[in-house]
């Protein structure tokens, strides 16, 4: 459900992505030291995919939130421009390329490319779980992962319809760390 707000989110993440604008957007109320920080790739009504920036100042991967999650917008504040001046002095370049159909649903994107990348992907739902792995089937309306267990073993299929996603992320440290877990072979104990 859209809330009277999401029209200026979309606008001023909109203007942030045009002017390369590093942006912080904090999404737990009952945390305020809880936000995403990164530079605005694409926009829709009701979505916004950041490429991420950790809080070191390296790129990490991509993450896409619902607007009505986000519960405010910050771009230009003090720890934008340090997390700008860390990524120059790291002469930190994003690698990753993300591509977005017109009118597509960022998170049907975002599962798009990591099917196309054999990558991992997380997926956060309304219960605040993490449901991470690698995308067996995708379409309009739903992506099925080969979810994965705290070692990054045992895929079992479970679907989620998109609506229902509220967070989705790709190529993250925690991706990644999933995804070399299970890539390794099984050793015996």
């Amino acid at each position: 459900m859209a809330i009277p707000n999401d029209g200026f989110s979309a606008y001023q993440l909109r203007m942030f992505k045009e002017t390369g604008v590093l942006t912080s957007l904090f999404i737990d109320p009952r945390n305020p030291d809880d936000f995403i920080a990164g530079f605005v790739e694409a926009v829709t009504p009701r979505q916004v995919m950041l490429r991420s920036v950790s809080p070191f100042g390296r790129y990490d991967g991509f993450i896409v939130t619902r607007l009505t999650e986000v519960d405010m917008i910050l771009g230009e504040d003090d720890y934008s421009v340090r997390l700008s001046r860390l990524i120059r002095a790291r002469g930190e370049q994003p690698t990753d390329e993300m591509s977005v159909d017109e009118g597509e649903d960022l998170v049907h994107a975002l599962c798009r490319q990591a099917q196309a990348d054999d990558a991992v992907v997380t997926l956060w739902l309304h219960d605040d779980i993490e449901h991470v792995g690698r995308v067996l089937e995708l379409n309009d309306m739903r992506v099925t992962i080969g979810e994965l267990d705290y070692f990054g073993r045992d895929p079992r299929p479970e679907t989620f319809a998109l609506r229902d996603i509220e967070m989705a992320s790709l190529g993250s440290e925690d991706d990644k760390l999933y995804q070399l877990l299970n890539d390794m072979p099984v050793l015996e104990p």
